[in-house]
């Protein structure tokens, strides 16, 4: 299995990239591979609403979104991160989410149904239901379907400890088994 992984958070040492790193222990003991690219290094525009995705073809900005969906349209599987700021997933996270809407004009730019992660980090010990159920359709919407959500808060503090790090590598490699989870999200059995 083929995965890419987008990381929105800008801290490339942090605990999104942490726990990364054990899902992609877990990945390639499965027998796949993980390319992790950390959305900092790329040039992302806003969408402008200009409409002309409409058309098909794509987004019209020029700058690195294409490449970056072509990676994962090639790829079996997508593990999206993103942090959270102040209640809501942070405004970079928000703006390459934005920019799904340019991918359902396009037969030839859907998603194929492929699976995916989504994977939400935050230093509070709660969230808002919202801000997962909204993530979750933006990406339910580009035509992925999300078969696993990560919900880790308390991370102001948090710790991990090698048991909690090992069960990331445990969903890792299984992650092609989990069942895709229904539009109208159950969060007590949907999230870890």
């Amino acid at each position: 299995m083929k995965v890419i992984t987008l990381i929105t958070s800008s801290n490339k040492h942090g605990n999104s990239k942490k726990i990364v790193d054990r899902l992609t222990i877990g990945i390639e003991d499965a027998g796949g591979s993980n390319e992790v690219l950390f959305m900092d290094d790329y040039n992302i525009k806003y969408c402008t609403g200009c409409r002309s995705c409409k058309n098909g073809g794509g987004c019209v900005l020029d700058d690195d979104f294409n490449m970056i969906m072509d990676k994962v349209r090639d790829a079996d599987y997508f593990i999206f991160t993103a942090p959270i700021f102040y209640n809501d997933i942070a405004g970079h996270s928000k703006m390459f989410l934005d920019r799904f809407g340019s991918l359902g004009n396009d037969i030839n730019l859907e998603m194929k149904e492929k699976k995916s992660l989504l994977m939400i980090t935050h230093f509070s010990d709660y969230i808002n239901d919202f801000v997962i159920k909204n993530t979750h359709r933006v990406i339910i919407s580009a035509n992925f379907k999300v078969n696993k959500i990560l919900d880790i808060g308390g991370l102001l503090t948090k710790r991990f400890t090698e048991d909690e790090l090992e069960s990331f590598e445990d969903i890792g490699y299984e992650l092609e088994d989990y069942e895709v989870i229904p539009h109208e999200l159950d969060l007590d059995s949907a999230t870890v």
